[in-house]
């Protein structure tokens, strides 16, 4: 949603304040330039702007509503379209909306004094009355289109100064002449709706009386009449169930007369309910007479325990330190129990004399805070007046507790507390509470909050900061600061101080962000909450939504060991990434020398923030002295990243003879005695000694001696050929960084860098995150392995990266960081050094603890080696053939039909997919060949009554066109549609249609957008998930739906349409050839 305070429409409207966001536009205040007043503002959202049909609506909802001139229904000023869309001007109503004020008053555990919640409903009452007169029917009463006008003084006469008025006629439709919605539609709120309105049949002006009984209900009780956990519920809570519990029965001070009303209103059928709005108006307003008159006793409900204790502290609570001599300290509370004492072990650490090592402490109640004495020789006292020991008792804002010599101060919203009396309070019916006793008709929220630009951009290791205006609207003076959630309490460089802003004035509010220049800072959008904290309205809860866009940096390590070696030998290099966003890298060696060989040179190495990757490089001479050695060969190691950077690493190789030195002096030890025996030998055959020379037979190499050499050499001839045959097939022919035996040994496709689709290589899998090739979700979190890395920066092996117990799926579809540590917004510590004796001694304000997140162990990618292929000589050349076994492709096999499980307890259908609920039925997922980012899964499970399907999507584009569309060939019998096949279509904006097929298979027709069925057959719910994934969910009734639905098996297609592509699973399938669904198992099931 875009805020646009500030701009003008048509020149004549400027935009002031945003008031909310429906489901069809946004509300701003806005300034009339022309008439000087105020008016409310409603922007139609631009993607129904932009449908012809609902231009027209829109134009018929104006032009009917600017007829109705009623007080208790607001005006409509203009209409017409604009630069920023089609909008309203309607009259600004300054009360807020009723169920804005019905949840504030449960959250307080109170109820609307009785003839308040009767005023109200009586003056919608006469506004239905007039509007029904009139031809139009509402069709959507509900609290949220209730809004409290107040006034100078009340219009009637034992009335209160407010008027009750209703807004939203955008779902009327006019009795008389032709609507733009299908005649039966359902149009409206399940919890508010009639019976009639459910089994969309004709309504007429009782429909809405009963939706007003529903809200009165509501307002007496502060309970609904009817729960329900989804829309089929819904339908049968109203049509068929029960009556509601007598409102009597849940609230003592209900008088009989309030159940009649109520049991009137609430009657299944129209004939038995009031016949008109007057009719009940009339009936409201004399049960408010005869309560002002009745003097029957009534109990008060008790509202709220002191001593109750709470684990959050109330909001808006500090304490200031006075120390004698020094000046005063502040600490926010932000636990809900503080300790004070003299020992280091507090919370507050007060360290002069006269305080015991655990004086006392302070706990948080429902009303605001307590303080006990722990038993000290020199005691507590609370505005000077001992406490007794271990007695809770209550401090009231500005209440002064001493403590040895320091006096702390309590600083917080002005709330009254009472002395608790167990005896109920009684009171005369007849006898109207005062005005500032009872829980009055809340008022206008007493504090705004605005943000300028809710983009926010940050770079790690700077700073940025942005202004947030607060604006006081109430009377009285406040002092407010703000909560900020989403990112860790250390990036946050302003104090969380307290800033005084007057009554009806506004201040300025600073936030500093500093994200660390480290790998764990994450990159891309981060969500940011500003919440405010006020100490005079500490139950208000204002709060903007923000997006903080970090940037990314990169920086890489480099080592290598050892830096010398001798040849031949082996280096490893270290290759760690210390920056936040993924890179790649490439290693290459060289000598300047040209005297080296260096082998396992790598590129394409990719790196997540912290992940190290080990590449061992052999080193080798390129030809070694027979008798030299010793040489030494300077070499270096370029480790360069595809981001621009590079490191280069220095060693040095020395290289050795040939022939060792020991080796070669024994040889020349054996030559020279050799020499001198051969001499002897010699000369005693020469006769020297009187002998002569002996003639010696040499043998000749006979024929089968060379045949059989010849045949040695042809079988080494051969088997040479063949280790080069199978060298030449051992080569990496999908450049994964695998050899095609290293995949043909683990299962992996080599004609496919990515067998399992999952978004990794291959070979990055087995080499740097130790994931599964062959299983697209190695730790079974429903997040594929590449989309673990590069998007969502969880650890592909961890089912629960940030060990807090939920899945990494899980907290994607639930929108939480599953990389996300506790925050704490950080708390300012006031400290002050310890004075001399003669001083007393100052009180340290200890930083109270807050919650760290413990990163959790970080996989380190190690390069695990696989089995080599290598060819090996036989010990024994023979002249018979040896076939050589040759790595080959095993052909894919095409998938068995997915078959449908049963499931025992069904999932709830509310857009929120609760993994554990659909985890099961896991059917298939499938994405866009040109972004493969944009991911479908599929969950698809059923009992013997109900289909189930589920639908996780992952596009950040919120594009409210956005559908899937889901086909159902339901007797399985191929063709085109004919009548018993279905067809729905779900948006991302919650919108749903439902088809079926015409005619025979065999007829060319396709589906009719005509049909229409039971609302209680189905029921489809649409919401977002977090993390750019949106979620639909649908459940289907077999039998009355889809009757023919085959055993064993049946055809069905999805498609998914994105904001600018489309994709099909299967993806030859397409919508009008039954033919090319793909098909599933079906399943019988027993249980319900």
């Amino acid at each position: 949603m875009t805020n646009l305070v500030g701009r003008t429409i048509n020149g004549r409207y400027r935009l002031e304040s945003l008031l909310g966001d429906g489901g069809m536009g946004t509300v701003y205040r806005a300034y009339d330039l022309n008439l000087d007043r105020q008016v409310a503002i409603k922007l139609m959202h631009a993607h129904f702007a932009r449908r012809e049909e609902f231009r027209a609506r829109l134009n018929q909802e104006a032009k009917t509503a600017a007829q109705l001139d009623h007080p208790s229904v607001v005006g409509i000023y203009d209409f017409g379209d604009s630069d920023d869309g089609l909008f309203i001007a309607m009259e600004y109503v300054d009360g807020g909306s009723l169920r804005d004020h019905l949840r504030r008053l449960q959250r307080m555990n109170k109820f609307l004094p009785m003839v308040q919640s009767l005023q109200i409903v009586a003056q919608i009452a006469d506004a239905l009355d007039y509007a029904h007169q009139n031809g139009i029917i509402h069709r959507d009463v509900k609290p949220g289109n209730i809004l409290l006008k107040r006034l100078n003084r009340p219009d009637e006469p034992g009335e209160q100064p407010f008027r009750a008025t209703l807004t939203d006629f955008g779902l009327v439709k006019l009795q008389e002449g032709i609507g733009l919605t299908q005649s039966g539609a359902t149009l409206g709120t399940p919890t508010y709706m009639s019976p009639e309105q459910c089994a969309g049949k004709e309504i007429d002006g009782r429909s809405d009386l009963y939706s007003l009984g529903i809200v009165l209900y509501e307002l007496v009780t502060n309970r609904l009449p009817f729960t329900f956990q989804s829309l089929s519920e819904a339908l049968s809570a109203h049509t068929k169930g029960d009556m509601p519990v007598p409102a009597g029965d849940l609230r003592a001070d209900v008088p009989p007369l309030i159940d009649t009303i109520l049991t009137r209103t609430l009657a299944k059928e129209k004939e038995n309910r009031y016949s008109r709005g007057a009719e009940m108006a009339t009936a409201l307003r004399s049960a408010m007479v005869a309560l002002s008159g009745a003097p029957t006793q009534i109990m008060m409900r008790e509202e709220m325990d002191i001593l109750d204790r709470v684990n959050e502290p109330p909001p808006g609570y500090e304490l200031l330190i006075d120390t004698p001599g020094h000046s005063t300290s502040t600490v926010p509370l932000t636990k809900s129990v503080i300790s004070l004492g003299r020992h280091a072990d507090n919370d507050i650490v007060l360290p002069a004399e006269g305080v015991s090592r655990h004086h006392s402490r302070l706990q948080a109640t429902a009303l605001g805070w307590e303080v006990v004495d722990l038993g000290g020789i020199n005691g507590t006292f609370l505005n000077e007046r001992r406490l007794r020991a271990e007695a809770p008792t209550p401090v009231s804002p500005n209440g002064k507790i001493r403590v040895g010599p320091y006096t702390l101060t309590l600083q917080g919203p002005e709330i009254s507390i009472v002395e608790q009396d167990k005896t109920p309070q009684t009171m005369l019916a007849g006898t109207t509470p005062p005005l500032d006793q009872a829980t009055m008709v809340p008022e206008i929220e007493p504090l705004g909050l605005y943000l300028a630009a809710d983009k926010i951009s940050a770079q790690p290791g700077e700073t940025v900061e942005f202004t947030v205006e607060v604006a006081n609207r109430s009377q009285a003076n406040d002092r407010v600061t703000l909560r900020v959630q989403g990112v860790p309490a250390s990036w946050l460089v302003t104090p969380a101080e307290f800033k005084p802003v007057a009554a009806g004035e506004t201040v300025q509010l600073t936030v500093g962000l500093r994200p660390p220049r480290h790998q764990s800072t994450p990159t891309g959008r981060q969500r940011l909450r500003l919440e405010l904290v006020s100490q005079r309205h500490p139950e208000v809860t204002t709060a903007v939504n923000a997006f903080l866009f970090l940037g990314g940096f990169t920086s890489f390590e480099a080592k290598m060991e050892p830096e010398q070696l001798s040849l031949p030998g082996m280096i490893t290099v270290a290759i760690r990434n210390t920056g936040n966003s993924a890179d790649e890298f490439s290693l290459v060696a060289q000598d300047r020398q040209q005297g080296l060989r260096f082998r396992g040179e790598r590129g394409r190495i990719r790196l997540q923030p912290g992940q190290t990757a080990n590449v061992e490089l052999e080193v080798d001479g390129q030809r070694a002295g027979l008798f030299g050695g010793g040489e030494i060969y300077p070499f270096e190691v370029a480790v360069t990243s595809a981001a621009g950077g590079r490191q280069v690493l220095a060693g040095a190789a020395r290289s050795g003879a040939a022939i060792p030195p020991a080796l070669l002096y024994a040889f020349v030890f054996v030559l020279t005695f050799a020499c001198a025996i051969a001499a002897f030998f010699i000369l005693s055959n020469r006769g020297f000694f009187g002998g002569g020379p002996t003639a010696t037979p040499t043998p000749g190499l006979t024929e089968a001696d060379a045949t059989q050499t010849a045949v040695s050499a042809s079988e080494t001839v051969a088997a040479a050929t063949r280790i080069a045959a199978t060298a030449a097939v051992v080569g990496d022919t999908d450049n994964d960084g695998l050899t095609n035996a290293q995949e043909a040994a683990i299962g992996t496709d080599p004609n496919n860098s990515d067998s399992d689709g999952d978004g990794l290589s291959d070979g990055d899998e087995q080499l740097i995150y130790g994931t599964q090739p062959l299983n697209e979700d190695s730790d079974g979190d429903l997040l594929r392995d590449g989309d673990e890395i590069n998007e969502y920066h969880t650890d592909p092996k961890l089912l629960d990266t940030d060990g807090d117990g939920i899945a990494d799926g899980t907290e994607i579809i639930n929108g939480t960081d599953p990389n996300a540590t506790p925050v704490v917004t950080p708390s300012p510590t006031a400290t002050t050094m310890s004075t001399e004796t003669a001083v007393p001694a100052t009180a340290t304000a200890t930083l109270l603890p807050t919650a760290t997140g413990t990163p959790l162990p970080t996989a380190t990618a190690t390069s695990t080696q696989l089995p080599t292929a290598t060819g090996t000589m036989p010990p024994t050349p023979t002249s018979t053939s040896v076939p050589t076994n040759t790595p080959t492709v095993t052909p894919t096999q095409t998938p068995s039909p997915p078959q449908l499980v049963c499931v025992n307890t069904p999932p709830t259908i509310d857009g929120i997919l609760e993994l554990t609920a659909w985890n099961n039925g896991r059917l298939t997922s499938f994405a866009p060949d040109i972004n493969e980012n944009d991911r479908v899964q599929v969950f698809f499970m059923r009992d013997s009554e109900k289909l189930y399907l589920a639908f996780l999507i992952n596009d950040p584009n919120n594009d409210p066109n956005d559908s899937i569309r889901l086909f159902f060939d339901t007797n399985g019998n191929g063709g085109n549609p004919d009548d018993p096949d279905r067809y729905f279509e779900l948006r991302r904006d919650d919108a749903s249609t439902i088809q079926k097929g015409l005619g025979t298979n065999t007829d060319q027709n396709a589906w009719s957008n005509d049909y229409t069925t039971d609302a209680a057959n189905w029921l489809a719910v649409s919401g977002n998930a977090g993390g750019g994934n949106w979620v639909v969910e649908l459940e289907v009734l077999v039998d009355p739906e889809m009757s023919t639905l085959a055993s064993p098996s049946f055809g069905m297609m999805l498609s998914a349409i994105f904001t600018s592509e489309q994709v099909n699973w299967p993806d030859t399938a397409t919508s009008i050839n039954l033919d090319t669904f793909q098909i599933v198992d079906n399943i019988t099931c027993t249980e319900p």
